[in-house]
């Protein structure tokens, strides 16, 4: 079986549309955030509609992404809400694993198809997306239905929107350590398979 073969039996096509609608609607979240928190291009009030309008579309499209991956955890055949549950085995990996991620040495042999870093790291953004979500919520409607979450928890709607713009930052960090270790993964599986070609080809050269 290639990595391709394997990656598709991991990685259902659900599962690959879904994260790369999470993805994309993460990024563009973060452009529009960014520009309507500091307008660095005068668009003479054009670019700010335009930037607001992408926004409330993506963080719509977040949300029913973001839900629909949630229900899939549970629900189907390709369910795998196991694999996002880290136990204390795995977390006995987190040296191998993190000696992997600097080149050290060889990627640990998982059990699961994410590792304690990812179970970890996938939590985290999923908690992030639901506070986003709640505190841009709240920020469009401040003195209405989420009234509570400026003053209940923050105590003001200063202090919520300062919060979103922190979590927008971790998102930037996030999507870049994500880029580059899908670019890893991918040169990885590249050389695996390429490696798995030629032995297949030796092997037809001998018989």
């Amino acid at each position: 079986m290639t990595n391709t073969e394997s990656q598709e039996m991991r990685h259902p096509p659900v599962f690959r549309k879904l994260h790369g609608l999470i993805m994309w609607s993460i990024l563009l979240l973060v452009v529009t955030g960014f520009y309507i928190h500091y307008p660095f291009v005068d668009g003479q009030g054009f670019l700010m509609s335009l930037a607001r309008g992408v926004h409330f579309l993506f963080a719509g499209v977040l949300t029913v992404a973001g839900l629909a991956r949630f229900i899939m955890m549970f629900v189907g055949k390709n369910r795998d809400w196991k694999s996002f549950i880290p136990t204390l085995k795995d977390f006995a990996l987190m040296p191998k694993l993190i000696a992997h991620y600097l080149h050290l040495c060889k990627e640990p042999e998982l059990s699961k198809k994410y590792n304690p870093l990812q179970m970890t790291t996938y939590f985290m953004v999923f908690l992030f997306i639901i506070f986003q979500i709640l505190s841009g919520l709240a920020l469009l409607f401040p003195e209405s239905f989420m009234a509570w979450f400026n003053y209940g928890i923050f105590g003001n709607e200063y202090t919520s929107r300062i919060w979103h713009y922190i979590i927008t930052w971790i998102f930037v960090f996030i999507l870049l350590i994500h880029l580059y270790l899908a670019i890893r993964q991918g040169r990885g599986n590249e050389a695996e398979d390429i490696k798995e070609m030629h032995s297949v080809n030796t092997a037809d050269e001998k018989e």
